[in-house]
């Protein structure tokens, strides 16, 4: 279900019977029949500082398997991820977190489908306890959207807030957890950031505390990027920046200038024919057409493709404005700080740009109408 759902699937808290420090015991299925286990592992250190996968040092052990046990010491020089290797070809395979002076306990009860348990330290037991809530949100889940293209996003959305309450439930209720850093790794960006900037000492200590720097500083820049664009849409509404000028050819190659136009609202629809979500807003945005008349000029402007594919896209979906082609130039790009596909831009009879919409987003008619309509 993302990042926590997919790292560890780990099942009720079991007694430890293994007795040395640094050593996981990993009891194997009945019908395990191999007399080695491969088990490998990569320091969390090493997996924050490398930069490309080459830099990765993941480290293979070997392990002799006597009536269905296997043993091995953890790595001394760090905690560490480690994976048990999987004899049978499978979507997941068993994982757990370990510092070099834990003692833990693997209780594998299946491969295929995996289904097994881990226990020992204070880690392992609580991810245990947060997992056996939100493992049952997450099967539902699983249940409503497999196989079935109907699933409606309320639907989805009402199963994942419960999985996101119940994150929020458990670090609620442990705030010391080391299993805190992990589990707000599932948590939106602003759930996570609230978190994350009270996180309690003791929790900040977790070998796992990395994996939440790393997406702290991703966040940032994501609330920082998301507020230069509130900002930015803000500058738009307030009417005062006057739309960037162009010329550009249109269909029989005429040199065709924004400031033909003046006096004039203006739709600019920033497209491509290889851009799936542009051609779905063609309907809506005919009916516009058809519905404003002479009160709007549409004009498409064609980006990214070569001119005979532009003019092969304008015959195939019958688009009745005015269509200018801009091919590769970024210029434009720039002047209207475009961001993706489809883009539409509102300008008012003064030259002024007043929305910018980027996405295929249904209240843009809404605020077409609420500009148009005012006006007239």
């Amino acid at each position: 279900m993302r990042k926590l759902l997919i790292s560890a699937a780990i099942g009720l808290l079991i007694t430890s019977c293994a007795t040395d420090k640094g050593e996981v015991t990993i009891h194997l299925p009945k019908d395990f029949k191999e007399k080695e286990l491969v088990v490998s592992h990569v320091t969390i250190d090493n997996i924050f500082t490398a930069t490309k996968q080459e830099d990765l040092k993941v480290k293979y052990d070997t392990l002799a398997v006597t009536d269905g046990i296997a043993s091995m010491r953890l790595d001394e020089a760090g905690a560490a991820r480690y994976n048990i290797i999987s004899p049978v070809v499978t979507r997941m395979e068993a994982d757990f977190y370990a510092a070099p002076e834990d003692n833990l306990e693997v209780m594998i009860k299946s491969f295929e489908p995996l289904d097994y348990e881990v226990s020992g330290s204070e880690l392992m037991n609580d991810m245990t306890a947060l997992l056996s809530t939100t493992r049952p949100i997450q099967n539902e889940y699983m249940a409503l959207v497999s196989g079935n293209d109907s699933v409606s996003a309320d639907d989805a959305k009402q199963i994942m807030d419960r999985y996101d309450a119940a994150i929020k439930k458990f670090v609620a209720d442990n705030p010391k957890s080391p299993v805190v850093p992990f589990a707000i790794l599932e948590l939106s960006g602003d759930d996570f950031k609230a978190i994350y900037d009270k996180m309690t000492p003791e929790a900040k200590r977790s070998i796992l505390m990395p994996y939440a720097e790393l997406y702290n500083r991703q966040v940032e820049e994501m609330l920082s990027e998301r507020k230069t664009e509130e900002a930015r849409k803000a500058e738009v509404a307030s009417g005062t920046i006057t739309a960037p000028g162009f010329t550009l050819p249109d269909l029989d190659g005429k040199q065709v200038s924004l400031s033909d136009f003046r006096g004039k609202w203006v739709v600019l629809d920033f497209w491509g024919s290889w851009c799936g979500w542009c051609i779905k807003g063609f309907p809506a945005l005919k009916e516009a057409y058809k519905k404003y008349g002479d009160k709007i000029v549409v004009i498409g402007i064609d980006c990214n493709e070569a001119e005979s594919e532009w003019r092969e896209g304008v015959k195939k979906h019958q688009i009745p404005w005015l269509n200018l082609y801009n091919g590769n130039d970024t210029k434009i790009y720039q002047d209207y700080k475009i961001e993706g596909f489809p883009t539409k831009a509102i300008i008012n009879p003064e030259g002024k740009l007043v929305d910018l919409t980027t996405g295929e987003d249904p209240s843009f008619f809404d605020r077409l109408a609420n500009f148009v309509d005012a006006a007239n």
